[in-house]
């Protein structure tokens, strides 16, 4: 599925339903009353609800969900990979294996407001913390806090990211992360959940990881 066939109209920042005035309602109250998987987005102090518009791949590891004016966010097992109808546009977002699980390379593609593109590699670590509750948008759950610090090759620069991660599967439930060198921060929280417990039957071997070589676009 093409992220240019999702989006249309007038770039912005992160679309104009997070740059825009809030909803009447509140974003958890919204997402309460709509049966569709949902995230609850945040970028430079605005929020916004994106509703799931698209599933695809292995055991259905790429998402693709839409704003309002057709700003589209692509997770891939739950981390974001592109995105479309935004001022600054992530074209890819892909890891490789390195030493170990904890450290591995992250590349990245996008670009910038002026249509110039970029490409950079960081060398990655990941240390993730013990399981404690975290308030999501429309629940209350046991998660993993799990921290992937970057140092970036190209731009000479370090950046840091979280997500949390449910224990156990393959699940993520949201994320603040810095997706390419200097850019802007990228804040979601799983609203209505996509999955189901019957999809965590997989055996661990089948299971997708953040290191799969062959996770690129």
């Amino acid at each position: 599925m093409s992220l240019s066939a999702c989006a249309q109209g007038q770039l912005s920042p992160l679309g104009e339903t997070l740059l825009g005035k809030p909803p009447a309602r509140g974003l958890e109250e919204h997402a309460q009353a709509l049966p569709y998987a949902s995230l609850v987005a945040k970028q430079q102090g605005n929020r916004a609800l994106l509703i799931m518009a698209h599933r695809t791949g292995e055991h259905g590891r790429d998402t693709y969900w839409q704003a309002g004016d057709h700003a589209t966010l692509h997770l891939r097992d739950g981390l974001p990979v592109a995105t479309a109808g935004f001022e600054e546009v992530l074209l890819g977002r892909w890891h490789s294996a390195g030493d170990s699980p904890q450290r591995y390379r992250v590349h990245a593609h996008w670009q910038d407001r002026n249509g110039q593109e970029w490409q950079d590699v960081a060398q990655a670590t990941l240390d993730c913390e013990p399981p404690e509750p975290v308030e999501m948008p429309l629940t209350r759950i046991t998660l993993e806090r799990c921290t992937e610090r970057l140092d970036w090759q190209g731009s000479n620069t370090s950046s840091r990211g979280v997500f949390w991660r449910q224990p156990g599967t393959r699940w993520i439930w949201g994320g603040d992360m810095t997706l390419w060198p200097k850019g802007q921060p990228l804040q979601w929280q799983v609203a209505r959940p996509w999955w189901s417990d019957a999809e965590n039957t997989a055996s661990e071997a089948e299971q997708t990881t953040l290191l799969d070589e062959d996770a690129s676009l």
